[in-house]
């Protein structure tokens, strides 16, 4: 008998076909295509979180362990039984900076001691990958890499910062221009199927770019996933009814309107039961953010996932339970704005936030790559049996005028303080919006290609 617990915090998703037994870290490998049906509640909430949540997808019978959940396969039916997740109980154990920072320094060094190549670090500038870059010892192993976010890709802040760190450290550094990722959404598909919208694909182009200037050679990967919310650089807000709850999936935007998709409300099946099992515990700030990283993992694990596609096998230590839970437990205010690491960075001369630099904060690269790669156009007459055949013509539509006008609009919306003032007067980027919906559902379309092949 084959047994599989969840992870604690949802990492390396285990998906299962409660019709067939299947069972698989792909989804693609449990979906029968041939008999294939839609769970109209599961395919409502994966467009409205733009990820397959609450243990369902958008695939009838073909669901996904949860942190609190066993799986058994018995005679090659799947069991699945559910316990009581005592996580709350790690919580409030306070915590000291010097050992939570002594933890994850040993924890780093010795599984770079684990192997001989080099390291591949990306780094955005941030807190999380400039702390990665700081507590690695051998620094002569760090290949790091960045890419920018605006349109002129060496300004962003990202660039900026991450190009200071690399030279006050004396690490190898460069930059990776990013623009055609829209090209690989079938490549997408092929990994995470209809488990993710299509919002990954930069790091497919980031990655492949990589591989082919360090010469397809070996690397390992020291990745800063889901740090920032472990460090205190962002709160939850209070989650008091069944409506609030999304708030725990930090979309971002990132999604599809699902009302305007959908006419099916998946609240009461789906989020119902989470919130009623869950609502005391959500009083407590920090179990909210643990809520929200278990949520939003599906999404967020490609970070980690992903780079083996091309030859980088990940690691992170803040997927580590008790290095997570340790900066968890630190005091409050030191958590609050992070001014922990930002006391740590300052012995190393790495704050930069406090120094004087040029940038921008512009964020335009979905932007760029729709203006470098225009996109084929949803297929209505397909998708129209799961999907508002009007939504999709808007999509479509919206994605295929980019007119004078239009680019002028975006000039503004991609201009930070100008951008605020639009939204504060009711201005809304439907073209960004249209492209978030667009990469939801092209892999249901391929889905339902495949489903038509078979």
């Amino acid at each position: 008998m084959e047994t599989i617990h969840g992870n604690w915090v949802g990492y390396g998703t285990v998906f299962y076909n409660e019709k067939t037994g299947a069972v698989s870290t792909s989804i693609e490998d449990v979906i029968d295509y041939s008999n294939l049906e839609i769970d109209v509640n599961g395919l409502a909430a994966y467009l409205d979180y733009g990820y397959a949540v609450f243990g369902r997808t958008a695939v009838k019978h073909v669901r996904y362990l949860l942190p609190n959940e066993m799986l058994s396969v018995v005679d090659g039916k799947v069991q699945i039984t559910e316990y009581e997740d005592r996580m709350v109980d790690e919580l409030g154990k306070r915590s000291r900076e010097e050992d939570v920072l002594g933890m994850m320094e040993e924890r780093i060094n010795n599984w770079a001691a684990s192997f001989q190549e080099d390291i591949l670090i990306p780094t955005s500038g941030g807190f999380d990958s400039r702390l990665l870059n700081v507590l690695l010892k051998d620094r002569r192993r760090i290949r790091a890499y960045t890419y920018g976010t605006s349109f002129n890709q060496n300004l962003s802040r990202e660039t900026v910062y991450a190009k200071a760190l690399s030279e006050r450290l004396g690490i190898h550094w460069q930059r990776i221009d990013l623009g055609e990722f829209n090209n690989y959404i079938a490549e997408w598909y092929a990994l995470y199927g209809v488990s993710i919208a299509a919002s990954g694909t930069y790091h497919l182009e980031f990655y492949k770019q990589i591989s082919d200037l360090e010469n397809h050679r070996k690397l390992h990967l020291l990745s800063g996933i889901i740090g920032d919310a472990w460090a205190g650089a962002f709160t939850v807000p209070e989650v008091k009814t069944i409506a609030s709850y999304r708030t725990l999936g930090h979309t971002h935007g990132m999604s599809a309107d699902v009302k305007q998709a959908v006419e099916a409300d998946y609240k009461d099946e789906l989020v119902a039961p989470f919130f009623e099992k869950q609502k005391e515990f959500l009083k407590i700030p920090e179990y909210r953010l643990l809520t929200t990283m278990r949520t939003k993992m599906m999404m967020l694990q490609f970070l980690v996932t992903l780079p083996p596609h091309y030859g980088f096998d990940s690691y992170s230590p803040f997927l580590e339970q008790d290095i997570a839970f340790a900066m968890l437990n630190l005091a409050p205010e030191r958590r609050a704005n992070r001014q922990w690491q930002r006391d740590f960075f300052k012995k190393y001369n790495v704050l930069f936030e406090e120094e004087k630099h040029r940038y921008t904060y512009q964020n335009s690269l979905n932007y760029y790559a729709l203006l470098h790669h225009r996109l084929e156009p949803l297929n209505v007459s397909l998708l129209r049996e799961i999907i508002r055949p009007a939504y999709l013509e808007w999509i479509n539509t919206t994605l295929a005028c980019i007119n004078w006008k239009e680019r002028v609009f975006q000039m503004l919306m991609h201009t930070p303080k100008v951008k605020e003032g639009l939204k504060l007067l009711g201005f809304k980027n439907s073209l960004i919006q249209a492209y978030f919906a667009y990469i939801t559902i092209k892999p249901l379309e391929i889905m339902l290609l495949k489903r038509n092949a078979s």
